[in-house]
């Protein structure tokens, strides 16, 4: 997985080198998570997904491999890059108890505020939080540290806690821009 992990923050991989790195990233971490829960005696059965759009569709196809039964949930937030708070802008949740095990797929996991407001959101929804799983691929200390407010520790599986944020709020040495890397967008995306 370092290899692919090293791909990933080679700020020279084209578009095909990074997909590819993710991909062997996110499968390493799905199998990772799936086999915690199948020694907890979690069913995979009782496994929801949660995709928080955009950079987490990185994660579908290998998440609904592990967990071919498993409904999906996609939540849209864009955090706001001068207030660096999170703004809803989609939610299609499937029925979510207290017995489900959610988890949660994002690649980045920065201030940690867009993952709050999900977790709040879910709690919300009628998820217990001792049941929420989140997998990302890079964190910072803080946006794990929120999280872990949030949820138990052991739910949280990543392959890298970086060192800190830059005055952005992005992950710092990071990968830069998840979802503009894995999409191919050489500059910002075009909304509207």
């Amino acid at each position: 997985m370092q290899k692919s992990l090293d791909v990933l923050r080679d700020r020279t991989s084209d578009t095909p080198a990074f997909r590819k790195a993710a991909n062997d990233v996110c499968n390493h971490l799905v199998r990772r998570t799936k086999r915690a829960l199948l020694k907890n005696g979690i069913e995979p059965a009782h496994v929801v997904v949660i995709i928080i759009l955009r950079a987490a569709v990185a994660f579908l196809d290998v998440a609904t491999r592990a967990f071919p039964e498993a409904p999906v949930g996609v939540l849209g937030l864009k955090r706001d890059e001068q207030t660096l708070k999170p703004h809803w802008y989609y939610e299609n949740l499937p029925t979510i108890s207290k017995n489900h095990t959610l988890i949660i797929f994002d690649p980045m996991l920065a201030t940690g505020g867009s993952v709050e407001a999900v977790v709040k959101r879910l709690v919300k929804r009628g998820a217990d939080p001792k049941n929420i799983h989140f997998v990302g691929i890079i964190a910072s200390p803080k946006g794990y540290e929120r999280l872990a407010k949030r949820i138990p520790q052991n739910n949280i599986t990543l392959a890298a806690v970086d060192r800190g944020l830059d005055e952005r709020g992005m992950i710092v040495p990071g990968i830069g821009d998840f979802g503009d890397r894995y999409f191919g967008y050489v500059g910002r995306a075009i909304i509207g």
